[in-house]
């Protein structure tokens, strides 16, 4: 069952261990309002009901309906709120590229020379639409690990042979300003790191001011609210792999455990705890 937060507002995550440890994540939120934010996985899901008001970075706010798949791509930053009087009710998960690679049977070609993407957050295909919901279903319901693997496996190459796109290396970076797109590597790759704006300058070769400038003009996030995110993502998998809740807020790179609940409440509507008690996979 749901557990019921503040509003009326109700969540359940759950991790499936048959994915490497894959979040899945049934909610129906009245009220409640994501603030920016940003995941290193895909998110794929589907509204059963009302409407999500969604915002990708500095792109045009658009609206998942009822009825609709919607799939955000891996580093796009974006918000969510409710988009009618009775806020949304609906279902994701979050694979990692790597387990979309190795789903599409392509992992030397994902990780050598580009990337594959979907590129559209509103999906109108009722096939798929119910495909989903019989996979997130049967991971709710712990089926078995033949019929769980195989539903994933079924729905992420329909997906991505419909609506996905395989995007070069090449043409990837000339898709993102040059230093938007240094300072995000940096910040990926020294998340845990008590990283300055210096940092990030010397990194992209320009000056503090511009690297601020121009990361928040090609993302629609400041560095440091991009680098808090980054954070709360990696603390997700650790808590989901067993990691204890002072050990991984320390290991992501937070400076103390009252600072590491205050983000993680404010970006995913719980607190690390009680994630924890949810998806860990040493319950």
């Amino acid at each position: 069952m749901a557990d019921r937060l503040p509003n009326g507002n109700q969540s359940m995550a759950w991790s499936d261990d048959s994915f490497a440890a894959t979040e899945f994540l049934f909610a129906d939120y009245r009220d409640f309002v994501f603030p920016l934010h940003v995941h290193e996985t895909f998110a794929i899901g589907v509204i059963e009901a009302g409407g999500q008001h969604f915002q990708p970075g500095r792109s045009p706010s658009l609206i998942m309906p009822e009825g609709t798949l919607c799939t955000i791509d891996p580093g796009v930053v974006h918000e969510g709120r409710p988009a009618t009087e009775r806020g949304w009710r609906y279902r994701m998960f979050y694979p990692s590229p790597a387990l979309v690679a190795g789903a599409l049977e392509e992992p030397r070609r994902l990780a050598s020379s580009g990337e594959w993407c979907i590129g559209q957050h509103v999906i109108h295909d009722q096939e798929l639409y119910r495909e989903f919901v019989g996979l997130h279903i049967s991971s709710q319901r712990k089926e078995t690990l033949l019929e769980r693997q195989t539903r994933i496996a079924v729905f992420l190459r329909r997906l991505f042979a419909r609506h996905g796109n395989f995007l070069p290396e090449a043409r990837r970076a000339r898709a993102a300003p040059r230093t938007a797109s240094l300072v995000r590597d940096y910040l990926h790759a020294n998340a845990e790191s008590q990283v300055s704006i210096a940092d990030l300058a010397q990194a992209a070769g320009v000056s503090g001011t511009q690297v601020i400038r121009a990361f928040s003009a090609g993302t629609g996030m400041p560095p440091h609210s991009y680098l808090v995110s980054l954070r709360v993502e990696r603390a997700k998998a650790l808590l989901r792999s067993g990691r204890g809740l002072a050990e991984a807020a320390l290991d992501v790179g937070f400076s103390d455990q009252s600072q590491f609940t205050r983000h993680f409440k404010r970006l995913t509507g719980v607190t690390p705890g009680r994630f924890a008690a949810e998806t860990s996979s040493a319950r």
